[in-house]
């Protein structure tokens, strides 16, 4: 039944000055204090660390975000991506796992800025 379900999904990628293993260091700090890290897992240029976050009311809807560490030329970037089923009542619980760990991303890391801005 859940596969018919809608997905509410957001993804930003923010750029940052910080070194590649700072920002992996970064990103599993942020990571665990929203939620549970699951795996992290090597990707072409860099990697990706997923976990699963408690959305909507009383954190009850759980979210997957996944944070692709990728290096660039004088710094990095990084995709924040979160998904999430929807079910009858509409909770954008993807969208809001993102945005709460973008915001925890720009609020401890200085350096960086946002390059994809998320839609309205």
């Amino acid at each position: 039944m859940t596969r018919r379900l809608k997905k509410d999904v957001l993804e930003v990628r923010l750029g940052t000055e910080l070194a590649p293993d700072a920002a992996s260091a970064l990103a599993q700090r942020v990571l665990a204090s929203c939620g549970q890290p699951l795996a992290t897992v090597a990707v072409p240029g860099g990697r990706a660390l997923r976990g699963v976050m408690g959305t909507g009311l009383g954190g009850l809807n759980p979210a997957v975000v996944t944070l692709t560490v990728t290096a660039a030329d004088g710094g990095g970037t990084v995709l924040v991506r979160g998904a999430a089923k929807e079910g009858l009542i509409k909770q954008h619980g993807g969208r809001r796992a993102a945005e709460e760990i973008i915001s925890r991303w720009l609020a401890e890391d200085p350096t960086a800025w946002p390059e994809t801005t998320p839609p309205d």
